[in-house]
């Protein structure tokens, strides 16, 4: 047992190094932006990237997790004909996208306090953000290891360099947007790269694509893919529209040491998520290796909390500039919303592994809807640390619902061996 845990520990280590690499871009950018731009200007960037957020699940159907639940069941040529039936529809949805949000452009921008010019770049941005972490995930489960790390390199330094090329040059927020793209279209252009030379990708262009099951399982999905990303943007709508633009900058700041522990809370997910899938399939002998795993997942989250909040109290002050204080007391509070998150997520990859697309979905939007009315009346009576406060409360219910949900199905059918892929929804 001991080896097992060391080996994820590894495994884990890995994952959290390759993604706080992106993770650091906007502490990297912040640095800089915190001292050019002012609250309100670094607030409407915050806004831009939260509706990026929201529509990334929106464009690519969250297909990633698509691609996570049916991965050991296709060979190399089903493998390769699913990729090229998610990127064809992805597309689409972009394309559909881009248009719909160019025709109600005027609308959005009063409701957002975004400039209607740049409202169809959220779908370009988001596009590019979807196709990026699919290639991720399928790097992640083909046990590609270097090119996960590669692409996280390429498409933070790419993006970095950009950005504060042009936010020094005077372009503010926009500038940001700008640089976030390219660097992003420079890693998708590798990994596609990468992707071309591994699977018979050409083959697969000749074969009919996949489009029709692909759609449904990403509209019944819609709500699970949509819980990491509709809280945050809700919250910055709510935010901005009850306290202001400049807090909205404010709420950003304090967001990005959240985002900062998520990361490693996601790198241990990558690592056991993989591992996890493969001993359910086993069968009940290693019920108690899992059993033992997951406790010790949700009792190192508090800790890793501790550790982050002490560090984050001597990182502040020298990352971000001095007009941006009043954030730090929020610190805390985001910090636990990414332990809430943890816990969330870490339940979620049981229902995953089920292909309870149902479920996820139920216990997402639960969380969803309960945040943003805790959301609401946190923000009228609590100001920032209500909003954040919310997203606590949301993600524990939340949890609840899908650990009860879980229990459910696993009582119902204990471990799949060989039933799994009946339950396919895909």
């Amino acid at each position: 047992m001991r080896s097992l845990l060391l080996r994820l520990a590894r495994g884990s280590a890995f994952y959290t190094l390759a993604n706080s690499i992106e993770a650091i871009s906007p502490f990297l950018v912040a640095v800089i932006v915190t001292r050019i731009l002012s609250p309100s200007e670094y607030g409407a960037w915050v806004l831009f990237i939260g509706l990026v957020t929201f529509l990334r699940p929106v464009l690519n159907l969250s297909l990633q997790d698509a691609l996570r639940m049916r991965f050991y069941d296709m060979d190399e040529r089903e493998l390769a004909r699913f990729i090229w039936s998610c990127f064809c529809l992805t597309t689409f949805c972009a394309s559909v996208c881009v248009l719909f949000l160019y025709s109600i452009r005027e609308e959005l921008s009063g409701m957002l306090s975004l400039p209607a010019a740049w409202l169809p770049a959220a779908a370009v941005t988001a596009y590019f953000f979807a196709n990026f972490y699919f290639l991720l995930a399928y790097n992640q489960f083909a046990r590609q290891s270097s090119h996960f790390l590669v692409l996280h390199v390429v498409q933070t330094m790419a993006s970095i360099s950009a950005i504060a090329a042009f936010v020094v040059s005077g372009w503010g927020w926009v500038g940001i947007a700008i640089g976030k793209i390219l660097g992003l279209a420079i890693g998708c252009c590798l990994g596609v790269l990468w992707l071309s030379r591994e699977l018979p990708v050409r083959t697969a262009r000749r074969e009919q694509l996949d489009l029709a099951h692909l759609a449904k399982f990403g509209l019944l999905y819609l709500p699970a893919g949509m819980g990491l990303v509709a809280i945050p943007l809700t919250d910055r709508v709510i935010v901005t529209k009850v306290l202001g633009l400049a807090e909205n900058g404010f709420y950003g700041v304090a967001a990005l040491f959240g985002m900062a522990l998520f990361v490693a809370i996601n790198g241990i997910l990558h690592a056991w998520t993989p591992w996890l899938f493969r001993n359910l399939a086993l069968g009940t002998a290693k019920r108690q290796e899992i059993a033992l795993v997951s406790v010790v997942f949700l009792l190192v989250l508090p800790l890793g909390g501790i550790a982050a909040l002490s560090l984050s109290a001597l990182i502040a002050p020298v990352v971000i500039g001095a007009q941006f204080e009043s954030a730090f007391p929020l610190i805390p509070w985001a910090i636990a919303g990414a332990i809430s998150m943890g816990y969330f997520f870490h339940v979620q990859t049981f229902l995953l592994y089920k292909k309870a697309v149902w479920e996820m979905s139920a216990s997402s939007l639960l969380c969803i809807i309960a945040n943003g009315v805790l959301s609401y009346y946190g923000a009228r009576y609590a100001g920032l640390a209500g909003v954040f406060a919310a997203t606590v409360g949301a993600f524990l219910a939340s949890t609840m619902l899908s650990g009860m949900l879980a229990l459910v199905r696993y009582r119902r059918t204990p471990f799949i061996v060989e039933g799994n892929r009946s339950e396919s929804n895909l």
